[in-house]
């Protein structure tokens, strides 16, 4: 009798340690890149790596699973390309005119991929960046960061201002994007963003042929 007794509190015991480990399990769900829920089918159907990428944001009961469009093309209305030229023109001092596009170098914040990133490579790279800029016409180059930490570690060279108002996070990059990503804007309110690692190079040559830059579609 004492054994029954015994065996029937330990599957007590047993049954009780599994109700509390599936009510204790973070909840799953998974995101478009508009931050929209999908199904999980849906999410890993969308396999194609030079266009997509996956990212995953465990918070306390919760478990993201993002699928981030590495490029996305649109337009603003006037009335946020005014707002957006207003605030980097009172954040940074620099005075916009009307027919000139806008670049974005957007820093998220410390990551696994920029703190392990050659920061002497990187300031090479942005010393010929501002270099090929100077030398391009109406064009506004900002160095923008949500959090400033690590930013010294890009030399002197780079005057960085913050996203004090959230309206470039907010209006293109909800979400923190490994080692950085870039905005650019024409005169006309069409963009061309790039969410993650890129390339210095890569934004020239953007710049170079606006047409094809800023063209109606998804893709170049």
């Amino acid at each position: 009798m004492a054994k029954i007794e015994m065996k029937t509190k330990l599957l007590t015991l047993i049954l009780g340690l599994l109700t509390i480990s599936i009510f204790s399990q973070k909840k799953e769900i998974y995101l478009n890149d508009d931050l929209m829920k999908i199904t999980q089918t849906d999410f890993k159907k969308i396999d194609e790596p030079n266009k997509f990428y996956n990212l995953r944001f465990e918070l306390d009961t919760l478990i993201a699973n993002v699928k981030v469009q590495r490029i996305r093309k649109g337009k603003v209305s006037n009335e946020l390309l005014d707002s957006i030229k207003s605030e980097l023109s009172t954040i940074s001092g620099d005075t916009i005119p009307k027919n000139n596009l806008v670049v974005i170098n957007y820093y998220h914040g410390l990551d696994r991929c920029n703190s392990s990133a050659d920061k002497s490579y990187a300031r090479g790279k942005y010393k010929w960046f501002l270099k090929k800029l100077k030398k391009m016409k109406n064009v506004n180059q900002f160095f923008m960061y949500k959090s400033p930490e690590g930013t010294k570690d890009y030399g002197k060279q780079l005057n960085w201002i913050e996203d004090e108002f959230g309206t470039i996070e907010k209006t293109f990059l909800p979400l923190h994007y490994p080692c950085g990503s870039y905005v650019l804007i024409d005169e006309n309110g069409n963009y061309y963003v790039q969410k993650g690692e890129y390339s210095a190079e890569r934004i020239i040559k953007l710049l170079k042929d606006k047409k094809t830059t800023f063209a109606n579609s998804v893709y170049n």
